[in-house]
């Protein structure tokens, strides 16, 4: 496919194009970044194409004038997201940048990543962090991991108690103890703190977590989404930088024992596939073998809903959609995943149960 060749151009795994594309190809592929939020990442190709592969002048101007916008909106998103940790840290709460602004700077070019909101995983539990949040924007309903606020710029903000969370309770479970392990280990980090004479902390670059904790937690963000309205290439794009800064074999090793005990090596090994078959990773990045079967089935997926599922035409979208309606077309949905992630698709509808039980309970 002519786009999986663009944007292994970008990553340098690539020099050119089997072909060169026509005006209306070329309107495609346009079109099918945009899909799937990867038009910066997918210039970076264009600029690298010979003269004669590349998209008429027209195109190629439109093409150029988002990739500035998306780099202006970089900018303005890194002053944020360091501002929102400071503030933070000014009230006495150390923290890191999860996802996003901190995943850019794994990439050549970070600031040409599509941005979104801001994630931020603060030190303390649910109680503290809410009691926090509620000095910034008292009206906040917390769901079971964070708490949007939008104190800065009119810039969403979701405050994290933890980084995420699996459907399955046991797998869960053990997820939340691999978070609350690595919480000691991040939040006593002390790297990109800057001390000042007067004795005041803070933060000069955006604090991030570590590899080690990203190739388990990116994974598990991308896996998690997979049943919400689906996932894009840019999630997997994301996963490639983190996989891509390399690792031990010790640290290889390491990694597959937590994804195992989250029973994630299937999904593991179909992302590995995306991996290579998309963007050309080498063989001495990946994690374990791809799956080709688990593989082409995902890249499907992802083909159909693009970014976060908006443009899957398989999904029926109604205006002004109740809870219970949403609840009942995701469960249907996900029946699709039920052979290859059998415990979680099971899982799902009792989790959510749950949840809204619990929000409820809580006057949330």
């Amino acid at each position: 496919m002519l786009f999986f060749e663009l944007l292994q151009i970008a990553l340098g795994n690539r020099e050119r194009l089997s072909v060169t594309p026509s005006e209306a190809e070329w309107t495609e592929l346009f079109s099918f970044a945009q899909e799937q939020t990867l038009v910066g990442i997918a210039f970076t190709g264009i600029e690298l194409l010979p003269v004669e592969q590349r998209p008429p002048k027209i195109l190629l101007m439109q093409w150029y004038s988002l990739t500035n916008m998306i780099k202006e909106r970089n900018a303005e998103q890194d002053q944020k997201s360091l501002a929102v940790a400071n503030r933070f840290l000014g009230d006495g709460f150390k923290s890191v940048i999860l996802k996003g602004q901190g995943m850019a700077q794994l990439y050549a070019k970070g600031e040409y990543r599509v941005p979104g909101d801001i994630d931020i995983w603060i030190e303390g539990d649910r109680k503290t962090i809410m009691n926090l949040v509620s000095d910034y924007s008292p009206k906040n309903a917390p769901v079971y991991h964070n708490v949007s606020i939008c104190p800065i710029g009119g810039t969403e903000i979701e405050v994290h108690f933890t980084p995420s969370w699996m459907n399955c309770y046991f797998t869960n479970r053990t997820l939340q103890n691999f978070f609350r392990q690595y919480s000691k280990k991040i939040f006593c980090n002390e790297e990109h703190l800057v001390i000042s004479e007067d004795g005041s902390c803070c933060y000069k670059q955006l604090p991030v977590p570590p590899l080690e904790f990203n190739r388990v937690f990116i994974l598990v963000h991308i896996y998690r989404h997979l049943f919400g309205e689906g996932i894009g290439l840019r999630q997997l794009m994301d996963y490639y930088h983190v996989l891509c800064q390399g690792f031990t074999e010790e640290e290889r090793s390491e990694t597959l024992n937590i994804l195992k005990s989250l029973k994630m090596l299937r999904f593991a090994g179909a992302v590995m596939y995306v991996l290579q078959t998309v963007f050309g990773m080498k063989d001495a990045f990946l994690l374990l073998p791809p799956d080709e079967k688990e593989g082409r089935f995902l890249l499907n997926e992802i083909m159909q809903a693009g970014n976060f599922g908006h443009y899957d035409k398989r999904i029926k979208r109604v205006a002004n959609e109740s809870a219970l309606h949403v609840f009942l077309r995701r469960t249907i949905r996900n029946l699709r995943f039920i052979r290859s992630y059998p415990s979680e698709v099971l899982w799902t509808p009792l989790f959510k149960i749950w949840h809204f039980t619990w929000r409820k309970y809580h006057g949330y």
